[in-house]
């Protein structure tokens, strides 16, 4: 193909990269974007001090139950987009449009590595305008999704189309190095990319030497990626506390164990296959109960175990017959275990933002197909055609699609209006609805949707707590108590809402009890001088109570009984 064609092809792929994404420009910030970027001035709004992003978790205590994550590079892009674009999210989502349509030109790039030509077309196409990439390009936090994209996939291509004119050059060993650092401090999911290079070299490079000697050979720039790799997490390390990953709210509320949620995630993995193959239904949540949450072995789980035994038997199928099918398989499994819930706890159980870098294998899989079918009917011109207009049809749908879907992200209210659509049986989409609601002072729809929340999966601590707060700041401790003590049945050792529960016993009268419920608000760490505060306040009500009581025995004596008339 000539150098023309290339670029030719190169540019009809942007083209529907950007007709897929342009709809977002429109949007302001959305869902975590307003935690991230919006709220922390001090923090998000300048470029001052922007070296203490190098010691300082993503999410910061203040937002979230602790902070967890480690992405300074994300971070600082972020600052130094709200002080070029004076605050206004139109720079941010043109930045993330911008990456995506470079990466689906790097995605043509490498399949051109891995398939013919016209399977890399269609595996570029399709990845251009596939809707489960929206959530990432749409909402300005998935910016870290597609900057380690975009690097991984420049990586894993300087390999594959450098070991077609032999061994890697130390030059080209070393950008792919810098590029896995940058990679690792833009989002933590980078690290696949150790893992993604020898099955690039076991797979795709065509070479008579035995595969054992090219891995001896991958050895010492391997060793040299490790070790990138081991200061990345060694500093991660310092800077945030255990995993750095707090668990998804559910797998704390229900204290499930490691293996209730690996099969949580065998339960919930022909969900993965669907919005990687047929995305026509996307939601923000995908929770309980829409998703079943293990409490034990069920034979609902069974057909995801069989998917899962089934795409580990398709590499092994295909390892020799078609490579491409293999190698494009097996980067999605790859890639896709980081936030699988399988290896370690994630603050999701399916977000469809981390399915954009498993998309590029899937895609690269599916296109395969294509040289497979190709080889079928080669004297078949009818089903050539049919084939060619299915898949025209296929980038068709996937890009009105996305257009669509889009506008979705463009603020909180569009976002859980039609989350309620997409997904009425999740709990978390009337969790959120309401609390954007109380907000917006509907305190009646909100708590309606709360309360249906609660009747669909009642053991969040988060959910059952803010209503509590939610009734106690509007003065009905009434409803607040037993959702109080739900709560704490749900999270027994947390500090927060203890105070807040003392307060609603103490309005309510329940004087001994709420002298209880402080010392154990001591006991969990809750502030002393406020609990010392209440404790005051109880024992001055206590005291009145006492005081009206002995006037009222006094009153009671001094009276001289009536006698009846007559």
């Amino acid at each position: 193909m000539t150098r023309g064609a290339w670029w030719g092809f190169a540019l009809a792929i942007a083209g529907l990269a950007l007709a897929a994404a342009w709809s977002s420009l429109g949007n302001g910030f959305a869902y975590d974007d307003i935690y991230v970027i919006t709220r922390d001035a001090n923090r998000m709004h300048t470029l001052a001090g922007w070296w203490r992003e190098f010691a300082t978790t993503y999410w910061l205590s203040d937002a979230r139950a602790a902070g967890d994550g480690y992405r300074p590079l994300t971070i600082l892009a972020f600052k130094a987009q709200w002080v070029l674009g004076g605050g206004k999210p139109l720079l941010f989502h043109a930045v993330s449009v911008g990456v995506h349509v470079v990466t689906a030109v790097l995605v043509y790039w490498l399949a051109g590595a891995t398939l013919p030509r016209a399977a890399a077309v269609a595996a570029a196409a399709l990845y251009a305008v596939h809707p489960v990439h929206v959530e990432a390009i749409a909402n300005v936090v998935g910016q870290s999704e597609l900057v380690v994209a975009l690097l991984v996939v420049l990586a894993m291509g300087l390999y594959l189309h450098g070991r077609v004119a032999g061994p890697l050059s130390w030059r080209r060993w070393a950008v792919i190095t810098v590029l896995y650092g940058i990679a690792l401090l833009f989002k933590e999911h980078a690290i696949t990319l150790i893992a993604l290079l020898p099955l690039a070299e076991l797979v795709m490079v065509h070479d008579r030497e035995d595969w054992r000697r090219r891995l001896v050979r991958m050895r010492l720039p391997l060793l040299v990626l490790a070790l990138v790799a081991v200061a990345y997490l060694w500093v991660r390390s310092i800077v945030v506390v255990g995993s750095g990953f707090l668990p998804y709210i559910v797998f704390q509320g229900l204290d499930l164990s490691t293996r209730d949620r690996v099969l949580t995630m065998i339960g919930a993995s022909p969900e993965w296959l669907r919005l990687l193959l047929w995305p026509a239904r996307l939601t923000t949540e995908y929770a309980p109960p829409y998703v079943e949450v293990a409490q034990g072995i069920s034979i609902t789980q069974l057909p995801g175990l069989l998917l899962l035994v089934g795409v580990l038997g398709l590499i092994a199928a295909t390892w020799r017959r078609s490579p491409a099918t293999a190698f494009g398989i097996a980067w999605l499994v790859i890639t896709l275990s980081p936030s699988s819930n399988f290896l370690l706890p994630a603050g999701f159980i399916i977000a469809e933002r981390t399915l954009l870098l498993p998309s590029v294998g899937a895609m690269i899989a599916v296109a395969s197909v294509i040289t497979w079918l190709y080889g079928r009917f080669e004297y078949r011109p009818a089903a050539r055609y049919a084939g060619v207009a299915a898949l025209m049809l296929l980038v068709g749908l996937g890009l009105a699609r996305s257009h669509s879907r889009n506008p979705v992200w463009r603020d909180n209210e569009a976002l859980f209006r039609q989350g309620l659509k997409d997904s009425p049986d999740s709990y978390r989409v009337h969790f959120m609805l309401g609390t954007l609601l109380f907000q917006q002072g509907k305190k009646v729809e909100a708590e309606r949707h709360y309360r249906i929340a609660l009747r669909l999966f009642p053991y969040d601590p988060v959910m059952v707590y803010s209503l509590a707060e939610h009734y106690r700041g509007a003065r009905m401790c009434g409803p607040a108590l037993p959702l109080y003590e739900v709560y704490f049945q749900i999270a027994p050792s947390t500090a927060r809402g203890r105070l807040g529960h003392v307060q609603c016993l103490l309005v309510t009268r329940r004087l001994e009890d709420a002298r209880e419920a402080a010392l154990l608000a001591i006991r969990h760490g809750a502030p002393v001088r406020t609990a010392r505060r209440l404790l005051e306040a109880i024992r001055v009500a206590e005291d009145s109570l006492a005081a009206r009581q002995a006037r009222g025995d006094t009153l009671r004596k001094a009276t001289p009984p009536t006698r009846p008339a007559g």
